[in-house]
Parts: structure tokens; C-alpha cells; sequence
């Protein structure tokens, strides 16, 4: 026979790394249930938001210190264009004033000389033309002045005076400088409604601050040593703004890239910072544009470190409140309450429950300390009642067993001597059955309880007991020529099943000692019990019972019609015994007689000392 034993099932690797994940998350859930926890948790609570508060407000501040580059950029840029616009004015104002007036060739020379002392010797070059364009009286620059300023690659003074200039285009035209860009302005001067001569002028966009006098506003543009005024030619060309201070225009190529993109698409303004430098880009003159380089002061580059010192003082600050509320918290709190708690796990493990009471804790805590004490003394001496209860209730029921087994011995030895004084066999015989049956139950009875806490029959001594007492009552033993063979695994049975199957196996092994071998004929008789794997997933925990000889055998199909004393009252006895425990019982007559029945064993009940126990940890458990 195949033994089928349930082992452990083998655990996915997915299966334990879940469990891992889940008990690891259950760990740190735990952790936030802890009294210090929770308080740290509402201080933070608490004191966050003016942290927040505080840290917003360092940074606005922060945000406006460094915003102060951009609005001295920008406020430059505006008052720089400003100036621009209205040197140019007054420039168109001079030129048209000339042309209107009475000017020829004698007067032409002083004009020019005044409007060249007006402009502050901005002019490059004052020419007085006829209608030709052919020049007749030319002021050039002062001699003062250094010649750079208005040298051009575009034009030259001795081209413009030569006899074959060509005629003059009517307008203002951007010349590209060694210093910077020239304007060449073209004024017609009309007599009669007709066009008698032309004025050329050339002069610096920009202003020659050696030349501006004192108090003048524009003396105050690019003297800041934290900014720059340049003059951008369309083909990215950079110049200062002020032609007799020149200074390498070189901007980083992050920032030269952003300005081309501007001069590209013609955009009119823009404003940007690039590594801690403001750039700003206006239109300033046809296609020449201004670009102002402010770099940040010193407090706006201290503006970072002031605010992340001030962000370190507010962390700092809150560290050492939340150390301070924490250590405070912890002592005259958590370690009160942890002390009560450790007091209650060793109260639990059976030790007495002794906290410390210490009058400078809270007075709440002092109250349920006490109240766990009161507590905890009444509980502890209930518990003893309990068990001395529970105690006396299982010492008497093992004397009841004791008693029932005593008398019923009693009544097997009645039953055996009033057989030894029976003549008839007959009488005798069944006299014997009735013995059997009784010792049969007497055994069981000692069985019945248990050492384990259940009240349940452990059947595999049992059964090796009451074969032997059988044997013993047929005067056989183990090396007679009818052999017992014991196949009975550990399986707890409650009392309920227990003497149905106790009857079942004397039934069945009488029958098989005084009928299945006549004469001298040897043979086996086998008693397996095992635990089976059910069909039906309902019927977990099948166990199965075969019983049997490879005696002479019966006819199954008449077993339960015949009236023979082997196949009467016994065979009634066995199936009614099979219907008590639920058994699915069959017969079979092949090489013997075998009975093989099916059923699933009722959970043993708990001794009364057991359910106390269990009732006092359960307690236990629901204090948890």
C-alpha cells in the first residue's frame, strides 16, 4: 500500500519577497505608532508652516536684491536711449536751422564753427556743397581730437572734397567707424523752392565724454565700474559708447549668441541675465542698437549667500527646537510611557508588574499607572482562580475516566468468570465477545485524555494496545501461526469517534481470531490506518481504516443476510458502528475478508485546563 503524506508546500520566491515588502511596510507603520513619533510628528506639524513662511520671505527678498540689476539696466538703458534721441534732435534742429538761414561761402566756416562748439566738438565733419555736391567751404574735426574717432573704411575727407564728388543723397546714413558708427547727415538748402547747395554732416552716435562738459548727465553713463554702454553694428560688431574711451567690447558666447538671435530677427528690445551678468538690448538708431552690460555688486552677489545663510539659521533653528521639544517630550513622556509599557511586556511574560512611579511625570500617567497596577493585581489572582478551577476540573474528570475504567474492568472479569462456569460453548463463546467488547472500552477510556491539552485518542498506541490485549485473550501471541501486522499512523480522533472505531477493530479482529482460520491454517491479519489525498477538495483531512485477514473469507454480497453467528450481530454492529463516524464502509471478499472504511476525523476538543489557558491568553491578546 502507497502511503501519501501532505508535506509543505514549496513557497514562490515572488510569494516571500511580497511578504518581505509587506512586513518591512508593516515595520515602518509601526514605527509612526510610537508615542515619540507622533509627537515629533505634531511638532513638525506645527512649527513647518512658519518655516515655510520664514524661508519664502528670505527668499523674496533674496529675488528683490538680485532684481535690482535688471531695474539699473534697464533704468540705464531707457536714460542712455533718451539722450541719444535727444542729441539727435537737437542735431536735425542745428542742420535745418542752418540750411534755412542765410548761409553761402563767406558766413558758412563761423556757422559751422558755432554749431561744432554747441555739440561739444562731436562732429567728425561740417561741409558746405553747391548743387553739384561740389564742396565749397569744410570744417573738419579739431586737431584735438584723435583721428580714430572718425576715420571710416566707408568714406574718407579728401574723397568727399574732391572736385568729382558725386551728388549728395538727401538723409541721415550709418556709417561703420574704427570707433563706433557715424551718422552722415544730408541737408538741402532751398532758395526760391529750388535746391542751391547741400550741408554734409558727419558726426559719433555716441558722446566723447572728454568733451561733455561739467554736470552734464551723460558724464554719468558708463563711469559705474559694474557696467558697460556699447553700440552693436548689424553684422554683431561691438563698440563703446563713447568713441575717446574705447574698451574691448567682448561678451561670452552664450550671451553674444542671444544678441545676434535679437539683431537677426530686428527684435526692438530685450532684457536677460546670463551667469550672474544683466544684459539689455534696445534699438537705438536705424540699424544700430545699444547694449548695456551691468554686472551685479557685490551685495547682489552676496544676495545668495545672505539668503542661504538665512535658510541655514531657520533649519538650524528648527533642528534645535524640534532636539529641545524631543529631548523634553522624551523625558517627562516617551520614557514614562515606555517604562509602562515594558512594566506591562513583562507583566505579560509572567513577571509581577512593578513600574516606577516618579512624581515628576504627568500626572495622567501616574493615574493610569496605578489604575494598571489595580488592574493587573485583579487579573493576575482571576487567572489563578482559573486555573486552580480548571485544574480541579481536569484532575476530576481524569478520575472519572480512572473510575470508569476500573469498573469497567470490573465488569470484564465478571463477565470472564461467569464464562469459565458455562458448559455450553455456544454461551460460553459470546460471554467471551461481550468480554472483549468491554476490555475494549476500558482501554479506550485510559486513552481518552491526554497530556497535550486535547481531549482526543491518540490511535496509534491505542490500537497496538488493544491487539495485544485480544491476542492475549485468544492466548495467542506474535510468534503464533496467525500474525498481526500494524500499519497505523498518528492521527487524533475525539471520543465521539473514538469507541465506534475502538468496537469496530474488536469486532472485526475476534471475528477474524475464532473464524477466519480453522484448524491449523496460518495466515495475516492487517490493521492499516493513513491519511489519503480526497477526490473532493471538501473532504480535506481523509483518513482511511483497513481492516482484514487472508483467511477463508466470506461472500460480501451475503454478508449482510446471512445468519451465522460469524456473519450475525457482528457484521450489524460494524456497519452500525461505520454510520456513527460518517465512514464510507466497504466489503470484500478477495484472499480474506476486508473492511476498508473512509472518513474524516472531528477536530479534538480542548481539556478544561486547555480552554482556560487559551481563554487567559486570548484576554492577553485583546489587551494588545
Amino acid at each position: 500500500m502507497t502511503v501519501i503524506r501532505s508535506g509543505s508546500p514549496d513557497l514562490n520566491p515572488k510569494r516571500w519577497h511580497r511578504l518581505f515588502r509587506r512586513r518591512s511596510a508593516l515595520r515602518h507603520i509601526r514605527m509612526l505608532d510610537t508615542v515619540g513619533a507622533r509627537v515629533m510628528a505634531l511638532i513638525v506639524a506645527t512649527t513647518l508652516p512658519l518655516a515655510v513662511i520664514a524661508s519664502m520671505l528670505a527668499w523674496h527678498s533674496y529675488q528683490q536684491n538680485v532684481g535690482n540689476s535688471a531695474l539699473r539696466t534697464e533704468r540705464d538703458t531707457q536714460l542712455t536711449i533718451s539722450e541719444i534721441t535727444t542729441n539727435l534732435d537737437q542735431t536735425h534742429t542745428l542742420l535745418d536751422m542752418l540750411a534755412d538761414g542765410d548761409i553761402s561761402s563767406g558766413n558758412a566756416l563761423r556757422e559751422f564753427a558755432l554749431v561744432q562748439t554747441v555739440s561739444q566738438h562731436h562732429y567728425c565733419l561740417l561741409m558746405l556743397t553747391d548743387v553739384e555736391g561740389r564742396p565749397s567751404v569744410v570744417l573738419p574735426s579739431p586737431s584735438t581730437q584723435d583721428p580714430a574717432i572718425c576715420h571710416s573704411q566707408e568714406h574718407t575727407s579728401s574723397s568727399m572734397m574732391s572736385a568729382s564728388a558725386k551728388l549728395p543723397v538727401v538723409g541721415v546714413d550709418v556709417l561703420k567707424g574704427d570707433r563706433g558708427p557715424l551718422l552722415k547727415f544730408v541737408v538741402p538748402i532751398l532758395n526760391n523752392n529750388s535746391v542751391s547747395g547741400y550741408i554734409i554732416a558727419i558726426r559719433t552716435l555716441g558722446w566723447q565724454q572728454s568733451r561733455l562738459p561739467k554736470g552734464d548727465s551723460r558724464l554719468l553713463l558708463g563711469t559705474d565700474n559694474h557696467s558697460q554702454h556699447l553700440l552693436a553694428m548689424p553684422d554683431g560688431s561691438l563698440y563703446s559708447l563713447f568713441p575717446d574711451r574705447p574698451a574691448a567690447a567682448k561678451l561670452p558666447p552664450k550671451a553674444m549668441t542671444r544678441l545676434e538671435r535679437d539683431i537677426t530677427s530686428l527684435s526692438q528690445h530685450d532684457v536677460f541675465t546670463s551667469q550672474g551678468i544683466t544684459y539689455a538690448f534696445q534699438n537705438a538708431y536705424g540699424p544700430v542698437s545699444l547694449i548695456v552690460v551691468t554686472e551685479r555688486t557685490a551685495e547682489e552677489s552676496h544676495a545668495l549667500n545672505i539668503f542661504l545663510i538665512r535658510v541655514s539659521l531657520i533649519v538650524g533653528l528648527l533642528v534645535l527646537e524640534l532636539l529641545g521639544v524631543a529631548l523634553g517630550a522624551s523625558v517627562f513622556l516617551v520614557d514614562p510611557l515606555e517604562k509602562l509599557a515594558l512594566a506591562v511586556a513583562d507583566w505579560r511574560r509572567g513577571a509581577l508588574f512593578a513600574p516606577r512611579i516618579d512624581h515628576s511625570i504627568p500626572l495622567e500617567i501616574r493615574h493610569l499607572e496605578k489604575a494598571f497596577l489595580r488592574a493587573t493585581r485583579r487579573l493576575t489572582q482571576h487567572e489563578k482562580d482559573l486555573e486552580q478551577s480548571a485544574r480541579n476540573q481536569d484532575m476530576l474528570i481524569r478520575e472519572i475516566h480512572h473510575r470508569v475504567k476500573n469498573n469497567l474492568q470490573v465488569v470484564a472479569s465478571l463477565l470472564n468468570l461467569q464464562a469459565s462456569r458455562i458448559r455450553s460453548h455456544e454461551a460460553r463463546e459470546e460471554f467471551r465477545l461481550v468480554r472483549d467488547r468491554v476490555r475494549a472500552l476500558a482501554t479506550l477510556h485510559r486513552y481518552l485524555y491526554s497530556e497535550n491539552g486535547l481531549s482526543a485518542l491518540d490511535v496509534q498506541s491505542f490500537l497496538e494496545e488493544l491487539c495485544s490485549l485480544l491476542l492475549s485473550a485468544n492466548s495467542m501471541n506474535a510468534q503464533t501461526r496467525i500474525r498481526l501486522r500494524l500499519d497505523i499512523e498518528h492521527v487524533l480522533i475525539s471520543p465521539d469517534q473514538a469507541v465506534p472505531i475502538a468496537l469496530i477493530v474488536t469486532e472485526v479482529l475476534s471475528n477474524a481470531l475464532r473464524y477466519a482460520f480453522p484448524g491449523e491454517r496460518a495466515g495475516h491479519i492487517v490493521i492499516a490506518l493513513h491519511k489519503v489525498v480526497p477526490p473532493d477538495p471538501d473532504k480535506e483531512g481523509l483518513v482511511e481504516l483497513k481492516l482484514g485477514d487472508d483467511g477463508i473469507g466470506i461472500d460480501a454480497c451475503q454478508a449482510s443476510e446471512s445468519r451465522t453467528r460469524r456473519e450475525g450481530i457482528g457484521m450489524q454492529l460494524i456497519r452500525g458502528f461505520a454510520r456513527q463516524i460518517n465512514a464510507d464502509m466497504t466489503v470484500s471478499n478477495e484472499n480474506g475478508t476486508w473492511y476498508t472504511l473512509r472518513f474524516i476525523p472531528e477536530r479534538p476538543s480542548l481539556t478544561a485546563l486547555a480552554m482556560a489557558r487559551e481563554a487567559i491568553n486570548h484576554d492577553e491578546d485583546s489587551v494588545r
